[in-house]
């Protein structure tokens, strides 16, 4: 056994007295104990006083007892001499004589710290005053030391903590068991729950070791939590090799809050926070043992200064507030899922039976979205970093972006594997516009949309763009032909933005485009203001016309409103061949006549996107918008392959094989056409070497002929109207033939493959769930876990023997899945990490069209202040009107002649009415 013990007494400036008292006795394998005690005093220059006694015994217990008396005469005369010439130093000292008398080792065993003497070197501790569980509320101050001895220097020196790892605490908790098998040893959380807090003494205390740190920490807040405070990590006590050998923790109340000098009531934007420090002193302070690794308690004080809260209030505290991994997995797939924070705490608080068993609050949600927003160091960055990280699962994702010299972003354009197959199949029509004020930077979305085998707008490619020159749109076309593998378009439609059109020309000059309708008749209203010549233009524009007779009603029109000099109108003329049906006829547009398509998925994609959206959850909710437009085609594949349609025409095996072949949106419109076969009169046929000429005319519409031309040997048709050319759905002409011929099924060459069942088989094996899928069966497989371990929860609390059957069990499963995944990493990116170069956020963008900026406007104006409904007069409402009566009525005045207004409560009803 060795014990050494050492003490240091410090008086003032004019009587300076330094007393050391060390005792060591050191027992041998043979049973020889040896016993050495040294006494030192010196004073100041007037009146210094030197002692040393030395004692030595070898032998036995006679000769460390001889040594022990002498420590104590040595240590009482310095005691003495000191107290008399400082009075008050016996305030500052714990141990006194009855404490040393009572104790073998001859210090206050609540103390741990042990002093030097001036010639000694010792150790610095370091102070860690942290607040776990969150952050504090209210402004930090970092308390005092735990320990009386730092202060024993009335004129403001402090003596620091000596700690040596080889010496044994002062504590009496620290050798009272030398028995392990009464130890309990805790190793981790589950050991903690089984403790009861609630009557817990201190004989049960000194027995409790932790297998580390963090376990301690862990039952020293279920203890707090079970009796009404929270805890904070005090400071820390390291050797001389820096390795930590004792901690406190302490109260969240201890110490007091430190003013702020820099804050003011002039500087302060915000009004200060409740005080929550009073300077509790209650505290737990562990110690290691060098030998085992092992923690023990050296200090755990009960006593609080403060109320205790009740269990509710408790869990309110920032320290017991705490979100779970479970519970950080459940905010990103609500998140993904585009569920807004007021929706999730609803469902956590379902889930969990109340709010008040959430373990959290609306606004731990808040911060831990913020910080998942805040993983990546740029906006743009994360947003480039998340679509090229997508390739892990799609191999075939196409990302490309453009900084400009400021290093901000300025293009980003992305299109998946899905993407790129689906424009195998349905890339003859592409449509492309501009949508505005769907993130935060205000940068325009451009979509490339198309037509599927459901008449269905389908998703091409994506971009988000600074700035709509030609440069940029040129830059995304060049962009989008590369990802498609040089394949183009057969045709175009586009709002007729200048800007787009000499793109078009640029990089596509073979695709025929179109513009759209709806535009152009918008812009007629804007430059003609009449009404009435919208119908005419109309029907010039959209009707089924020939190029003559387009010819003749546009002449018509012109004299009627006398345009012949219109600037506006020479020009739409000059580009009727991109937008008049008469001249259009004969190129495939998919039935596309105006963008509407792209307004209608701009107002669709408003349910999963906001104004104020950052550029990586913009990009991830438009993913999300996608799959949800993507499983409507699965939908509708369902709808046309499950069942077999009712036939309602009298052309019941025309009506038939039709159901067969087209999908259930294009079947209902050649219905429509074989409704239409009845109107249809054949009124002359030309036979030929190798097909047939066959004219027919349509009920009451003598003077517009249709001729069909009908090859038997490919069993081929063709119609001069070219509705077959240019939508891919047979006309009643060709319809009207074929009962003719007496034709019982649709040849091939009347079934377009893109409006077909089997359109997309060809694809079919090459398209796996896509980039934009997440592993759903992973997600419903935790959620469900998650739902059964809240069930056996409610349950199994109620009842202590299921508790501690349950508690036992699930500790054990916790230990054995936690083996059994040791090293797992989670899925190997096959890519490689994500590399991405700082790239910062785009600046906010203006939209074409969107006039001058608000600040702009209203220079050199004042805006119009407002008045009151009730007086007219400015600088109050009516709800504030300083001349409404008591009752409700407002005073005859020579301003108002007559009001009336009708009062409920403290709430009008109606309006005022003046005269």
């Amino acid at each position: 056994m060795n014990n050494q013990v050492r003490g240091e007494v410090v008086g003032d400036a004019d009587g300076a007295v330094s007393g050391e008292v060390r005792g060591e006795v050191v027992g041998h394998a043979d049973g020889a104990v040896s016993g050495e005690v040294r006494g030192e005093v010196v004073g100041d220059a007037d009146g210094a006083v030197s002692g040393e006694v030395r004692g030595a015994v070898d032998g036995g217990v006679a000769g460390v007892s001889s040594a022990r008396d002498e420590v104590m005469d040595a240590y009482f005369q310095t005691l003495n001499e000191l107290t008399q010439e400082n009075p008050s130093y016996r305030e500052h000292c714990r141990g006194d004589e009855d404490n040393i008398g009572d104790n073998d080792i001859g210090f206050d065993a609540e103390d741990d710290n042990v002093g030097h003497s001036a010639d000694h070197d010792y150790n610095d501790y370091e102070e860690d005053d942290e607040s776990l569980g969150g952050e504090l509320d209210g402004d930090e101050s970092y308390s005092d030391t735990d320990n009386e001895w730092e202060h024993l220097d009335e004129s403001g020196n402090t003596v620091a903590n000596d700690l040596d790892e080889n010496s044994d605490t002062d504590n009496e908790w620290t050798h009272l068991d030398e028995n392990a098998e009464q130890l309990v040893i805790i190793d981790g959380e589950e050991d903690v729950v089984k403790i009861d807090m609630f009557n817990l003494h201190n004989e049960d205390v000194s027995k409790l070791r932790f297998g580390n740190l963090e376990v301690a920490y862990k039952f020293y807040c279920w203890f707090a939590k079970m009796n009404g405070f929270a805890v904070r990590k005090g400071q820390d006590v390291r050797n001389k090799d820096g390795v930590l050998v004792q901690k406190t923790f302490v109260c969240n109340l201890e110490g007091y809050r430190k003013d702020r000098r820099d804050l003011t009531e002039v500087t302060r934007k915000r009004g200060p926070k409740h005080e929550t420090r009073c300077g509790c002193s209650a505290r737990l302070r562990v110690h290691i043992d060098i030998i085992s690794g092992l923690w023990y308690i050296t200090i755990f004080s009960f006593e609080h200064n403060h109320y205790m809260l009740t269990e509710k209030h408790c869990g309110l505290l920032a320290a017991h507030r705490k979100l779970t991994k479970s519970d950080q997995i459940q905010i990103k797939n609500y998140g993904q899922a585009g569920i807004k924070v007021a929706q999730m705490i609803g469902a956590f608080a379902n889930a969990a039976g109340g709010y008040d068993k959430v373990g959290f609050l609306k606004k731990d949600l808040h911060n831990q979205i913020q910080r998942q927003r805040k993983e990546t160091s740029s906006d743009a960055k994360g947003a480039v970093k998340y679509l090229l990280g997508l390739r892990t699962k799609d191999p075939l994702m196409f990302v490309a972006h453009t900084v400009d010299a400021c290093g901000r972003l300025q293009s980003l354009f992305w299109c998946d594997g899905e993407s790129q197959k689906n424009y195998e199949v349905f890339g003859d029509v592409l449509a492309f516009d501009a949508t505005y004020n769907k993130n935060k930077y205000r940068c325009p979305f451009v979509v490339f949309s198309g037509v599927n085998h459901h008449n269905q707008t389908i998703i091409f490619a994506t971009a988000v763009v600074s700035n709509e020159v030609e440069g940029t749109y040129v830059w995304l076309l060049e962009q989008f032909l590369l990802a498609m593998k040089g394949k183009a378009p057969v045709s175009v439609i586009t709002d007729g933005d200048v800007a787009m059109r000499n793109a078009i020309r640029r990089v596509c000059p073979n695709s025929y485009h179109r513009l759209c309708a709806w535009h152009l008749l918008r812009n007629a209203m804007s430059n003609i203001g009449n009404l009435e010549f919208i119908p005419y233009l109309k029907k010039c524009m959209l009707g089924d016309n020939d190029v003559w007779k387009f010819e003749k009603l546009w002449n018509e029109m012109i004299d009627k409103f006398g345009l012949q000099d219109n600037s506006w109108i020479k020009e739409l003329y000059q580009k009727k061949k991109m937008w008049s049906t008469a001249h259009i006829r004969g190129h495939f547009f998919a039935g596309i006549r105006t963008t509407s398509r792209c307004e209608a998925f701009h107002s669709h994609m408003g349910q999963f996107v906001h104004s104020k959206m950052n550029m990586t959850d913009f990009v991830k909710q438009f993913n999300r918008c996608v799959c949800y437009f993507r499983f409507r085609e699965v939908e509708a594949d369902f709808h046309s392959q499950y069942g077999n349609a009712v036939l309602q025409t009298p052309l019941r095996s025309l009506e038939r094989s039709a159901s067969k072949q087209f999908t259930h949106e294009i079947f209902c419109l050649v219905r429509s056409v074989l409704k239409k076969v009845s109107l249809i009169s054949l009124c002359d046929t030309q036979e030929m070497a190798s097909f047939s000429i066959y004219s027919v005319t349509k009920y009451q519409d003598e003077g517009h002929v249709c001729r069909v031309s009908h090859s038997p040997s490919n069993n081929e048709f063709k119609c001069s109207c070219l509705r077959m050319e240019s939508i891919g759905i047979p006309c009643e002409h060709i319809v009207a033939i074929m009962v003719y011929l007496d034709t019982v099924e649709f040849p091939t060459n009347l079934v377009l493959n893109r409006w077909s069942k089997f359109a997309k088989d060809s694809i079919r094996g090459n398209v796996n769930d896509g980039s934009h899928y997440w592993d759903s069966h992973l997600v419903a497989r935790h959620a469900n876990l998650v739902h059964l371990s809240k069930e056996v929860s409610d349950l199994a609390y109620k009842d202590v023997d299921d508790y501690k059957n349950y508690l036992d069990y699930l500790t054990n499963e916790i230990t054995r899945l936690k083996s059994k995944y040791v090293g797992d990493n989670g899925p190997v990116n096959l890519n490689g990490p994500v590399e991405v170069d700082n790239i910062l956020n785009p600046s906010c963008a203006r939209s074409k069209g969107g006039g001058p900026s608000s600040n702009n406007t209203t220079a050199g104006r004042s805006r119009r202040p407002g008045t009151c409904g009730g007086c007219s007069q400015v600088g109050h409402n009516i709800r504030s009107c300083p001349n409404l009566a008591e009752d409700g009525e407002f005073p005859a005045a020579s301003s108002v002649q007559s009001m009336s207004v009708r009062l409920s409560g403290n709430n009008y009803e109606g309006y005022v009415n003046t005269r």
